[in-house]
């Protein structure tokens, strides 16, 4: 079974991704990246509410999800494998419209999943609510689903 670990200040995420996935994975929740030290996880998915970078330099997870706009965090991690999310054009997973309910999610590049499998560029039209979650917490969420070889639909 992979650890997987989730740093953000909150539960929901890794809750979400546990619901999505079934028991095949062994999620865990950590505020700090000392919470990770001690049990490296194979993927970390960094949240866009996470904090603190004392100690992101000692954190080795085979592949990370990491917000695109946190370059300091980005360049600390010292994953195999990152993947970026975020608004921007540079990141990995990024969005190519926003509209009504619904927003299309754009892979930039090819990625690998925790698997070995590899997803190839391409777009999802997701139904979104924006009161629900920001559109960062939409990707974070998608990175981490499509990293976990999970189906978006």
């Amino acid at each position: 079974m992979e650890l997987v670990g989730v740093w953000s200040g909150r539960e929901d995420l890794a809750r979400r991704l546990e619901a999505r996935t079934g028991r095949n994975f062994c999620f865990f929740t950590g505020a700090h990246p000392a919470e990770f030290a001690q049990r490296p996880p194979a993927l970390l998915v960094i949240a866009p509410d996470a904090t603190g970078l004392a100690g992101a330099g000692a954190l080795r997870p085979r592949v990370a999800l990491v917000p695109g706009d946190s370059g300091a965090l980005a360049g600390r991690v010292r994953a195999v494998s990152a993947v970026s999310y975020g608004l921007g054009r540079r990141n990995t997973l990024t969005l190519s419209s926003l509209e009504g309910g619904s927003v299309a999610v754009a892979l930039q590049r090819e990625l690998v999943t925790l698997s070995g499998a590899e997803v190839e560029r391409q777009e999802w039209v997701l139904p979104y609510d924006p009161e629900g979650q920001s559109p960062e917490e939409l990707l974070c969420l998608v990175g981490a689903l499509l990293l976990l070889d999970q189906s978006l639909g």
